[in-house]
């Protein structure tokens, strides 16, 4: 693991979690360079200048909608957003797949959960249809319960309701159910519907700024997540020796 640099928040309970439900881009998978090429083809496509992908990293985990509001605003065409919208959508139907790839040590620690029967769930901002794509394309449905995307601006995070509807799926109270993501929408979801939260580091929020929601534990690697569940990483560190 990362030389126990794991933070937790005296904050959270004393029982280990059952069940977790995580966030998508910037948790599980590095998904930026799709979603920036993506909303660059489109702006170019509707006459509109292309925006550096760091700006566009900022802008990702409200959902497409707002991440396309927001970069018509930047390039002062506000009023094009909705047609930024729709071009978006066709231009990241073709990107999504190209190079998006789980972070390093996901697949080994949804491996190692599998194994320990920690039922796991997704709950990610982008489109529902992109979501399951690219757990298709990542071969990653073998670990999850449910996966589910944006549907409705209701129920998009930080509302609860769905993470409330994944818990049930899981067979979980919301009090043993852990919120995994790299945002502070990640953490205020976990916290509306009364359950833990574990921010990350690696994706697409920095530690500072996820650290100002107070979120229970913050880990610098995915392997991290092991010790917090109580699963067992011997198998993992002894294959490494």
């Amino acid at each position: 693991m990362n030389n126990g640099r794991m933070t937790c928040n005296e904050r959270h309970h004393h029982n280990a979690p059952r069940a977790v439900i995580f966030d998508l881009d910037g948790t599980l998978v590095d998904s930026l360079n799709d979603i920036a090429n993506a909303i660059n083809e489109a702006l170019s496509n509707i006459g509109l200048s292309q925006v550096d992908s760091a700006r566009i990293r900022t802008w990702v985990g409200d959902g497409l909608p707002a991440l396309c509001d927001r970069a018509a605003t930047y390039v002062d065409a506000a009023h094009r957003s909705d047609q930024l919208l729709v071009e978006a959508r066709r231009t990241y139907d073709a990107h999504c797949t190209r190079t998006t790839v789980p972070y390093p040590n996901v697949l080994e620690t949804l491996d190692l959960m599998n194994r320990a029967r920690v039922p796991m769930a997704v709950l990610s901002n982008k489109p529902d249809p992109f979501v399951a794509r690219i757990i298709a394309h990542l071969a990653l449905e073998k670990y999850f319960v449910a996966c589910r995307g944006y549907r409705t601006e209701a129920d998009k995070k930080p509302s609860p309701r769905v993470a409330l509807m994944l818990a049930e799926m899981l067979s979980a109270p919301p009090g043993r159910v852990a919120v995994v993501g790299d945002s502070t929408v990640d953490i205020e979801t976990a916290q509306n519907a009364n359950m833990r939260s574990i921010g990350v580091t690696w994706g697409l929020q920095s530690r500072e700024k996820i650290s100002q929601k107070n979120p229970d534990w913050i880990v610098d690697d995915a392997l991290e997540i092991l010790k917090i569940f109580q699963v067992d990483s011997t198998d993992l560190t002894e294959g490494r020796a």
